[in-house]
């Protein structure tokens, strides 16, 4: 090879160091303003169940004062209607609780098959896709357009604005080296028969790694 393709080459390999360690900034970047968001997420819904325990507290609490004054009245039946109407409520809460568990675990499944970035990632998707569910009548989950659960994890994974919560997607070597020919260069040559412009498309595609091989 020539001195001057051997400086191309250099350039080449400098141009993919450089792109590599963007990637790696960008990477940790996206992984701090994900872990900002999570820490948001967790105080916002910290506050959240502190402030529905204190209220059921509040409510239980007047309950029982109720019941134990209609008692003193000597109003028994009216005591035990509100004792009655108070554990079917709990019952409710207890059927909702169990249906929701049922909603966390297909949604958890079906996100299994997505390649997060991290933990991080995957646990901005699951409140998402929650947050998005409601029961039809059939009291099946589904997504609020009446799409699955699964199809709609389908779009969820496809829509762009939520592409920075997944791994960047890696090149295989079969498909630069299929389509190779469309974009400057041809897999197929050693890279020392290739000139100048060649080396610089393979580049540019992403087609050899920083040692001058091919990917």
């Amino acid at each position: 090879m020539s001195d001057e393709n051997n400086v191309e080459l250099d350039n080449v390999e400098n141009q993919l160091s450089s792109q590599e360690e963007l990637a790696k900034i960008v990477e940790a970047r996206v992984a701090e303003e994900l872990s900002g968001i999570k820490e948001k997420l967790n105080n916002a819904y910290t506050a959240r169940d502190e402030a529905v325990k204190k209220a059921v507290a509040f409510e239980e609490e007047r309950k029982q004062n109720e019941i134990r004054s209609l008692e003193e009245e000597g109003k028994h039946k009216e005591a035990a209607d509100m004792k009655l109407a108070e554990l079917s409520a709990r019952l409710q809460e207890r059927d909702k609780q169990i249906t929701e568990l049922t909603r966390d675990s297909a949604v958890r499944d079906a996100l299994k098959s997505l390649d997060f970035r991290n933990d991080t990632a995957a646990d901005f998707a699951y409140r998402d896709v929650v947050s998005q569910l409601v029961q039809d009548e059939n009291g099946q989950w589904v997504h609020r357009t009446g799409a699955s659960v699964k199809d709609f994890i389908d779009t969820f994974r496809k829509d762009d604005d939520k592409e920075f919560l997944f791994k960047p997607k890696q090149s295989s070597g079969v498909g630069q080296q299929v389509s190779a020919t469309t974009q400057g260069f041809d897999s197929s040559k050693p890279i020392s028969e290739m000139t100048t412009d060649e080396i610089m498309a393979a580049a540019q595609s992403g087609a050899f790694d920083t040692s001058g091989k091919w990917l």
